[in-house]
């Protein structure tokens, strides 16, 4: 194993155990000294790769979101009715169960994130998110996939909303209360299916060729994003 592949490993681990405990504990009790002894390695090595948490936790954000993303994207190419808006938003969900990192920020990213809310800005991504997906519905609908009488900008809200939704409401009710996820999904994708449709079933392939693109915009994003934090 080079020197390269090895300081890579080691810093997945650390990466791998700070996602563990954000997830479980959340940004403020959580330590450097706790990451350390998760990913067992001394403290000191954490810090010749990240001067504070707060560049830690940045560098991790952006490590399970371009993962995330391709996942999510993985799955919509494996999906031959992937190209629809439906299918789209199941795996776009069901991608979350891999990354607790992510499920716990959108499931309650108040508790997790705590005093990270205010540095990471979470409107202005909140913001940029709803911007993407505007122009994503507005390029679906343009592919024949979306109805074209959909108000675009009410439709992405109403998605953000669901989503947000379907991975937050399950911890605040009973186990015993909440159906089994693939159940859930499928209802609120045929629901979906059913609204943004159009009567000739849409253009599945056209479809994932927007996604496609898509996909582009968004890892470009993330590198942009890692690049601006590299200067600072």
């Amino acid at each position: 194993m080079t020197d390269s592949q090895n300081a890579n490993d080691i810093d997945n681990r650390i990466l791998d155990a700070a996602t563990i405990l954000f997830a479980h504990y959340g940004y403020d009790k959580t330590t450097m000294n706790d990451i350390a002894r998760e990913a067992n390695v001394s403290k000191s090595t954490i810090y010749t790769r990240w001067n504070k948490k707060e560049d830690l936790f940045d560098a991790l954000f952006i490590r399970e979101g371009k993962a995330y993303t391709l996942n999510w994207f993985e799955r919509v190419e494996a999906d031959p009715n992937g190209g629809t808006y439906g299918s789209f938003m199941r795996h776009a969900v069901a991608a979350y169960d891999e990354y607790p990192f992510f499920k716990a920020l959108y499931g309650q990213e108040k508790q997790m994130l705590g005093s990270m809310l205010n540095r990471i800005g979470l409107e202005q991504l909140f913001a940029r998110r709803m911007a993407f997906f505007k122009a994503f519905f507005k390029a679906m609908q343009d592919a024949g996939v979306v109805r074209k009488d959909i108000d675009g900008d009410l439709l992405t809200f109403v998605m953000n909303t669901w989503q947000y939704g379907f991975l937050q409401f399950p911890s605040l009710v009973p186990d015993d209360l909440v159906p089994p996820t693939e159940q859930s999904l499928n209802m609120m994708v045929d629901m979906i299916e059913r609204f943004v449709t159009p009567d000739n079933g849409g253009n599945a392939e056209a479809g994932k060729q927007v996604i496609r693109a898509f996909k582009a915009q968004i890892i470009a994003a993330f590198e942009s994003i890692s690049e601006g934090l590299d200067k600072t």
